[in-house]
């Protein structure tokens, strides 16, 4: 009995090693035949839009993904034109936020590797006007990032950095699972709150670092994968501070991105011409591991029988 009952394990061994071994080849094949697709890029639309958002939707993106299963460039910004936009009702406070305006928007891309951060300056028109302005209203600068495929934000340390006060709020919308490849994730948007006080006009300029974290790419001859982040969408959104809770609406209005350039992001990949001798490497070595083992348990095995006997 002991006899049968160790040859029972071993083919059991046996049929789970080879069935790994399969899994491993299939996984191969499954990476070269990814190369063909392509890493889309982001583009940005500017739209005149303004209009009010009521205090208890924390988010504008919020809704766009409570009605859509994943972000399409073409209607996102009719849809907030269509959601927020309320023709006169907030155009005489829309009309006062013009004091609080950007002067200009300077991004780039900073660190090294798949783990990088997109470093956007805004620097905001300093007049004293706007400082008034501050003084019997609360207003946030809104910036919405458009993420391409090839990459994400990682919503938990986007909730540390609030934690930190780095940003007032921010959250992720659309494919936050972290651990898909290019090929079989879908875009995210980005959506970050910054306060906007006196001191934030007086010093001109601040600095936004988002984080953000490359997905691996599909296969490219080149050894790169180029991934283009498209120019945000700023808002800035105003409510006076002596508000009643039940008439409680922010005003909001765009800001634009003016002329910054798109962030470029060469990520390395594997290269495509290399997959024949991956895969054969690969296919060997799992062999050989399979191999030693089965023979591994034989010996084993055979040595304990020989002793029991």
């Amino acid at each position: 009995m002991d006899m049968q009952c160790q040859r029972k394990a071993q083919w059991l061994m046996i049929f789970g090693l080879f069935f790994l071994l399969i899994l491993t080849s299939n996984w191969a094949c499954h990476a070269a035949a990814l190369s063909s697709d392509q890493v889309s890029n982001v583009g940005s639309g500017d739209g005149s839009i303004f209009g009010y958002l009521p205090c208890s939707q924390a988010y504008l993106a919020s809704s766009y993904f409570d009605r859509r299963n994943s972000l399409l460039e073409s209607d996102f910004h009719d849809f907030l034109a269509q959601e927020f936009g309320t023709g006169d009702l907030c155009r005489g406070l829309a009309n006062d936020m013009n004091v609080l305006g950007l002067a200009d928007l300077h991004r780039h891309l900073s660190g090294e590797g798949s783990h990088r951060h997109v470093v956007s300056t805004l620097t905001f028109v300093n007049q004293s006007d706007g400082m008034k302005w501050l003084d019997s209203h609360s207003c946030e600068a809104v910036i919405i990032e458009r993420l391409p495929i090839g990459v994400f934000a990682d919503p938990f340390e986007l909730q540390h950095l609030v934690h930190r006060r780095a940003f007032l709020d921010a959250a992720v919308f659309g494919d936050s699972n972290l651990e898909l490849p290019s090929a079989l994730s879908n875009r995210s948007i980005v959506e970050i709150h910054m306060d906007i006080r006196n001191d934030l006009l007086e010093n001109h300029e601040t600095v936004i670092q988002l984080p953000l974290h490359a997905r691996y790419p599909p296969l490219d001859s080149s050894g790169y994968a180029r991934i283009e982040i498209g120019r945000p969408d700023l808002f800035i959104r105003c409510r006076p501070k002596q508000l009643q809770p039940e008439s409680c609406s922010w005003t909001l209005k765009n800001l634009g991105a003016g002329y910054a350039k798109n962030v470029m992001w060469q990520v390395p990949c594997g290269n495509e011409a290399h997959t024949g001798i991956v895969s054969s490497i690969t296919f060997a070595t799992a062999l050989t591991c399979v191999l030693l083992i089965v023979l591994s348990a034989i010996y084993f095995s055979g040595s304990n029988s020989i002793k029991c006997s």
